[in-house]
């Protein structure tokens, strides 16, 4: 006769219908945190670059936005975060204490999560709005998935985000 509770058959049968289903959960799970990742990252990214324009039309003076390491220095690898400044001296470099160039944003970027490159050292939105030099592109790809994110920054100033496919992905 039973009185309560879980025989251990039962018991048994719950567990390993548990772990199936998450186990068949897991992958689904970390492909929506990648994706989600990658999706933040690259509308902070656009946003922040339509931002630079702004300002610099708003202000009538160069604003940069660079990919920055931890010195506060433009790069093109070993990055930490982005970087947008008022180019007060327009030597193309942030010197905050010489003639007064005005940090912007300082924005950090998703570390290791994300494999972000460009092919510009640094991008230089004029007073009128349009890209010094050449146009640029940013791009945002997730190890773990096929998709990845392009920004490109035309001659115009303007920001354009697209999907993209990242042939290096191991899902």
């Amino acid at each position: 006769m039973r009185t309560s509770g879980f025989t251990f058959l039962e018991l048994l049968v719950t567990l390993t219908v548990a772990s199936v289903l998450l186990l068949l959960g897991i992958p689904g799970l970390q492909y929506l945190l990648a994706d989600s990742a990658l999706q933040t990252e690259g509308f902070t990214l656009h946003q922040a670059l339509h931002r630079a324009r702004t300002q610099a039309i708003d202000h009538q003076t160069d604003v940069i936005a660079c990919l920055a390491n931890r010195q506060e220095q433009c790069a093109t690898q070993d990055f930490t975060h982005l970087l947008l400044f008022s180019d007060v001296d327009q030597n193309r470099q942030l010197s905050v204490q010489d003639k007064g160039d005005i940090i912007l944003l300082r924005s950090p970027l998703s570390g290791n999560a994300l494999n972000i490159t460009t092919n510009q050292l640094l991008f230089v939105f004029q007073p009128d709005g349009t890209l010094a030099g050449t146009p640029g592109t940013i791009h945002l790809c997730s190890p773990r998935i096929n998709e990845g994110t392009n920004i490109t920054i035309a001659m115009s100033g303007r920001v354009r985000r697209q999907t993209v496919d990242c042939p290096d992905a191991q899902p």
